[in-house]
């Protein structure tokens, strides 16, 4: 059956409840861009509100635009039907901004795909005055702009609260100016990045988050969480996981003040650790009261006492998650996460007592000083977890440890693909004759792909070209552009290399992150104090 692109786009949007309105006569027009299909970004609570903040603005519009589904996207390629936004399914073209929101490495293939599907040049040098500015933010462009540096005229480095009306009145001051006039006057902006420009900036960080908003404002139906409302809690994350960009470039971590009233029937709860929050647990309890329903996107093992996983069942959680990383203490340890076993049992416990009836484990393999011994102790404690509990149901989930910029980890090699191919393969092994235990995790070879792109500079843009040209295929695209895995990948960095992202102000000490990698690899424990790092 043949699909009508643009009908498609408007029964999408008829299906939303949006509270934005767009000022259609607004002389500034975004296109929000989300490198991702359309279930995703919807569910993702700063893309939406960015759109929101942008609408705000007296002199600006904003709509949306995502990724084609998959078969959407095969009919733009045949067709050559120009990639349009959702609200007026006008063309990128059109605007005077096209902003990708950044929050996975992998999505930056996605990136030059939809430029591509835009018609507009996929390098910025190739562009003229009559292109949209191509700006990016979001979490990767804040840890390091430099891979995608080739294909983005700008980026918004850190929180996006106190630059975007001061963006949108320089645009719209600056509109009728060259291309070339217009970058240099966003170069000036705290907190933009240019690199045709290339002056260094500092990241940019709200200290009063409750200022701004803090909900969703478009619920649909598609959304990975359906029809339901989303709250910024907090940003960051005070724990010092090493491996953890979070917890090191979102410093200091800020808590926002939660509503009073409850006027939704489903709640979303959105922070790298929910109930760090000190009146989280009030809220929820709150929330339950009222008769309404409530997730979390992240929660510590530390804070699932038996009081929380009570309210968890009682909000309509099914499922308890829960991130200990690694199967031994030690390597726990290594990696700033301080919980024994005995921690986990308890959790699952009180997610027993409470009434749920199921666990989902998220794991790494491929830490630093990670041994065959340590994955093998994941098994065992899946093993010891699901002879204590049989009536949960488990899940563990294995991922491959990727360096990130701005963590004491970025100086770390990755393991190597056979040796992580071999890990993997040994716990599915283990874990197959125990019938509750569902096993899965992500691609190693691919991981690795995402590690060059975390860590990457400028040259791995070619990477990205190669791949873009033959499908996505990141094998053939690595021979093709001539990348050396080994050093982006496989080698340790030195305390004396400037690293690619190094030329941004982060406020983070690079003593303190060089002080706390050493100090994992000599197996102790974490040595700096937050206030040390930032």
């Amino acid at each position: 059956m043949s699909i009508d692109l643009r009908e498609k786009a408007r029964a999408r949007l008829a299906a939303e409840q949006c509270a934005v309105r767009i000022n259609r006569a607004a002389p500034v027009r975004f296109a929000l861009a989300y490198p991702n299909a359309y279930r995703v970004g919807i569910s993702s609570l700063g893309f939406q509100l960015v759109y929101r903040m942008i609408n705000d603005c007296a002199d600006a519009s904003c709509e949306r635009v995502f990724l084609p589904d998959p078969e959407d996207l095969k009919l733009h390629e045949r067709t050559g039907t120009e990639l349009f936004t959702l609200e007026s399914q006008s063309p990128l073209s059109e605007f005077d901004v096209v902003g990708f929101s950044t929050a996975f490495e992998m999505d930056y293939l996605n990136v030059l795909r939809m430029l591509r599907l835009a018609r507009i040049p996929i390098r910025s040098t190739e562009r003229d005055d009559s292109h949209p500015l191509v700006i990016a933010g979001g979490p990767c462009a804040t840890l390091n702009p430099e891979p995608l540096a080739d294909f983005i005229d700008a980026f918004v480095i850190g929180d996006a609260e106190d630059i975007i009306a001061r963006l949108a009145a320089l645009i719209l001051l600056h509109r009728s100016e060259s291309r070339a006039n217009r970058l240099a006057a966003l170069a000036g902006l705290p907190g933009v990045y240019v690199p045709s420009v290339s002056r260094a900036p500092a990241r940019a960080v709200c200290r009063s988050l409750s200022n701004y908003l803090q909900d969703s404002c478009i619920a649909s139906p598609e959304g990975e969480f359906g029809r339901i409302d989303l709250i910024e809690v907090g940003r960051g994350c005070g724990r010092g996981c090493r491996f953890c960009a979070t917890g090191w470039v979102n410093r200091p971590p800020r808590f926002r003040d939660l509503p009073d009233r409850i006027e939704s029937r489903r709640l979303g709860l959105i922070g790298a650790a929910v109930f760090d929050h000190p009146r989280a647990a009030d809220l929820c309890r709150r929330i339950v009261a009222s008769g309404g329903e409530f997730t979390v996107s992240s929660l510590r093992l530390e804070t699932v006492t038996p009081e929380v996983a009570k309210l968890l069942a009682a909000g309509g959680q099914k499922t308890l998650t829960i991130a200990p990383e690694a199967g031994t203490q030690r390597l726990r340890r290594v990696i700033g996460k301080e919980c024994g076993d005995d921690q986990i049992v308890a959790a699952v416990d009180a997610a027993r007592s409470a009434g749920l009836r199921k666990v989902k484990l998220y794991f790494m393999i491929g830490l630093p000083t990670e041994t065959d011994a340590d994955v093998d102790s994941i098994a065992d404690l899946l093993t010891r977890l699901a002879a204590e509990f049989p009536s949960i149901d488990l899940e563990a989930s294995v991922s491959t440890f990727v360096p990130k910029p701005w963590t004491p980890f970025q100086w770390h090699p990755m393991e190597r693909e056979p040796v992580l191919k071999k890990r993997f393969a040994r716990l599915a092994g283990r874990l197959a004759a125990i019938r509750r235990i569902e096993f899965g995790g992500e691609s190693p070879r691919l991981a690795i792909v995402q590690g060059i792109l975390a860590r990457g500079d400028r040259q791995v843009g070619r990477l990205l070209e190669a791949a873009l040209d033959n499908g996505g295929d990141y094998r053939a695209a690595i021979r093709e552009s001539g990348i050396d895995v080994d050093w982006y990948a496989h080698r340790p960095r030195s305390i004396d290399e400037v690293l690619p992202w190094e030329f941004i102000d982060a406020g983070i000490d690079r003593a303190c992150l060089w002080s706390e990698y050493r100090s994992a690899l000599r197996d102790r424990d974490p040595g700096a104090d937050e206030a040390d790092c930032v």
